[in-house]
């Protein structure tokens, strides 16, 4: 059954392209459906004729020229000749009816059939001049013949104007209302259009709100690191208290952001989670943990019923925990003092089920319906102190994504309970096999030795900062206080400085008014300005980060951001750029051979991404694959990079290693080293460290793994 229906579906896409328009799609496949379906009637009729008739051989011969026409209609559609098909298919439909009303089926009446002819073109064509011409053959079919032919009584059909009335009727009527479904559906298209600019301009507002907000958090993030300085004074440990107090606000507000950006792509076809199995039972315990203190300031009694066993599920876990912990926040928002909240884990029938009870307000029957729409809010005096309406919208689509489904009971006054069910999934040995070094010279990664380079001192370089933001550009100039910094308020600011003076490292912000950081970037890289680029962003999308770093920029770095990072990543930069400009002096590599190794270094880079898991990978690999010796390969990779080629190598991998854990960021750090082909975790880490300013994971999922 499954073999004939896939067959059908092939016949009925035949000639199908993603070139058409969605109307000529419906025309194709509507051709194909009415072929397939008169070839099958066809070979019906032709069997019964020749098991019934003394004599079937015109019956036959009329059968077996449209079964021929049929077949050369498929072709040509097959060969996207669509209007070839068309009056060929319509021709078939004049002669089989013209040949069975005269020949072979004479006095059946089969003449009404004409009237449907040109009825039935109006579903292919608006060709005017073909309808009417169709139109006229059909009528003329009709009539001719019975005037002349002595086949039906005279006067039978009626006069030639009665017949032609009954064809105008019948045309027209369905031409109005084809008209009518044209216009209804133009109509729908542009409403189509309209919510797709309206989605597009709604995710743009995000990105830009989310820039807007992001900047501001930056700044009081560097304020708050500031009460550092109490440090050995009568007022550290307030310090420490205000620091802590701040902190906790800051990541309240950069997940309020993080939930509305995140929401936004949900709509996009490339958004994905990365689910692996987890024990759900330990997030149900690191969630009371979490949410004991806010209720015990509520006077809310949190309970937790668990299942003994072990529930297992499918799931990407920072999402699937930021969305029960938005379910769990609002069963606290809205249940009063002395109340009760509880959450349950059970297993029932293969599924998973989780659900949040609390005593609160409750919700009316209309309301529950909208509950989960983006930005609603039930009008409640609660919700007149603030709210944003994502979380559960939010908490909804995230729980289908992992092919959940999230239902709530709830009556006014009386409390809700929200029931979460996930597949359950069986447990893993999350410990993965690690491969066995083969004999083969094991490759080191190597990090630039600061015995080995001329180090930066900070004072003697100078660092253009290009941010439309005023207080972005202090604060930055603040945290380089050690180098001589220039500012830029855009990007044809920043090219304009360039022009005259010399820098030798540019920070940028990727959103700005009349040239944003894109824009700077790719007119750096035409006028071949030599300086070493960080990017800040708070575009967290990875398509965005992928754009400027296909561009060749050196680094770039989320808003909010440490300080230290971003020192770190300067210092790295501007140790490659010493390298490679003490290189092409002391070797005198000239810009002609420059340019054609940086094309061939973006080769090079493909090739160790390909390679990238293989612990054994070495810089003989990269020469014997691209057939050239250790000492040209050396002197390539040193005069575009600055480093050495086991350094490129290293650096190949943490920059794969850095997007896949923006891709996945609950990967475990095993599999994460395995995937760039480090079989030690802890070697690992201290490298990415040292080339990042931070761990490649976050302590929290460090330690769970540990565990």
């Amino acid at each position: 059954m499954g073999k004939i229906t896939k067959l059908y579906s092939d016949i009925t896409n035949i000639g199908v392209t993603d070139k058409l328009s969605k109307l000529e799609m419906k025309r194709v496949r509507l051709l194909n459906i009415f072929i397939s379906n008169w070839f099958l009637i066809e070979l019906v009729l032709i069997t019964e004729d020749y098991l019934s008739r003394v004599d079937p051989s015109l019956q036959v011969f009329i059968h077996s020229g449209s079964i021929i026409g049929l077949l050369t209609t498929l072709f040509l559609q097959y060969k996207r000749k669509f209007l070839s098909a068309r009056i060929l298919f319509f021709s078939l439909i004049l002669y089989s009816n013209f040949m069975f009303c005269n020949f072979a089926e004479r006095g059946g009446y089969i003449e009404y059939f004409y009237i449907v002819v040109p009825v039935f073109l109006l579903l292919f064509t608006n060709n005017k001049y073909l309808l009417y011409s169709v139109f006229i053959i059909s009528y003329l079919l009709f009539v001719i013949p019975i005037h002349l032919f002595p086949i039906y009584p005279e006067g039978t059909f009626g006069s030639p104007i009665l017949i032609l009335i009954q064809f105008i009727i019948f045309f027209f009527l369905v031409q109005y209302f084809k008209n009518a479904n044209i216009k209804s559906e133009e109509i729908l298209e542009n409403q189509r259009k309209q919510l797709e600019e309206l989605n597009e301009f709604q995710s743009q507002f995000f990105i830009n709100v989310s820039h807007e907000i992001r900047t501001p958090l930056t700044l009081i993030k560097g304020e708050v690191d500031r009460l550092e300085l109490l440090k050995g004074t009568t007022y550290e440990k307030e310090g420490f208290d205000i620091k802590n107090r701040l902190n906790k606000q800051v990541n309240k507000i950069k997940t309020i952001v993080d939930d509305v950006l995140d929401l936004a792509k949900m709509k996009e076809a490339n958004f994905k989670i990365s689910p692996t199995p987890y024990l759900i039972n330990k997030l149900i315990d690191k969630l009371y943990t979490s949410f004991e203190p806010l209720c015990n300031q509520k006077d809310i009694v949190l309970t937790v019923k668990k299942e003994k066993d072990e529930c297992w599920v499918s799931s990407d876990i920072i999402f699937l925990e930021r969305a029960l912990n938005n379910i769990i926040l609002n069963a606290i928002k809205y249940t009063p003092k002395k109340g009760n909240i509880t959450v349950s884990l059970n297993k029932l029938n293969g599924q998973i089920i989780i659900s949040i009870k609390d005593s609160g307000i409750g919700i009316s029957e209309k309301d529950i319906k909208l509950i989960y729409n983006r930005f609603y809010q039930v009008k409640n005096d609660i919700n007149k102190a603030g709210g944003s309406g994502i979380g559960l919208a939010f908490s909804k689509e995230i729980i289908e994504l992992h092919q959940g489904s999230l239902t709530v009971k709830s009556e006014l006054g009386k409390g809700s309970t929200f029931i979460i069910s996930l597949p359950e999934t069986t447990k893993i040995d999350k410990e993965i096999q690690r491969e066995k070094p083969s004999k083969k010279n094991t490759h080191k990664s190597t990090l630039i030795s600061k015995d080995k380079i001329k180090q930066p001192i900070s004072g003697h370089y100078r660092i253009l900062i290009v941010d439309d933001n005023f207080e972005m550009r202090a604060y930055l100039k603040r945290i380089l206080s050690n180098y001589t910094c220039f500012e830029a308020e855009n990007g044809e600011e920043a090219l304009d400085f360039l022009s005259k003076e010399k820098i030798d490292f540019v920070i940028t912000d990727y959103m700005m008014p009349v040239m944003n950081g894109l824009a700077l970037v790719e007119n750096i890289k035409k006028k071949k300005i030599n300086v070493p680029i960080l990017m800040l962003t708070a575009r967290t999308d990875t398509k965005s980060k992928l754009e400027v770093l296909r561009l060749g920029i050196d680094d770039y770095l989320n808003k909010p951001f440490e300080k230290e990072e971003l020192l770190i990543r300067i210092q790295n930069a501007l140790n490659n750029s010493i390298n490679r400009t003490a290189f092409i002096k002391e070797n005198t590599i000239k810009k002609e051979e420059l340019n054609e190794s940086n094309l061939w270094i973006k080769k090079v880079e493909e090739f160790i991404n390909k390679q990238c898991s293989d612990p054994n990978m070495t810089q003989e690999d990269i020469a014997q694959h691209f057939n050239t010796s250790r000492s040209s390969l050396n002197r390539k990779i040193k005069a575009v990079t600055g480093l050495t080629p086991n350094q490129f190598i290293t650096e190949v991998k943490l920059q794969k290693a850095r997007i896949i854990i923006e891709q996945n960021p609950s990967i475990l750090l095993k599999t994460l080293a395995l995937e760039v082909g480090y079989l030690h975790t802890t070697h690992f880490s201290k490298i990415y460290k040292q080339r990042f300013g931070l761990l490649p994971l976050n302590k929290n999922i460090i330690k769970k793994e540990a565990n």
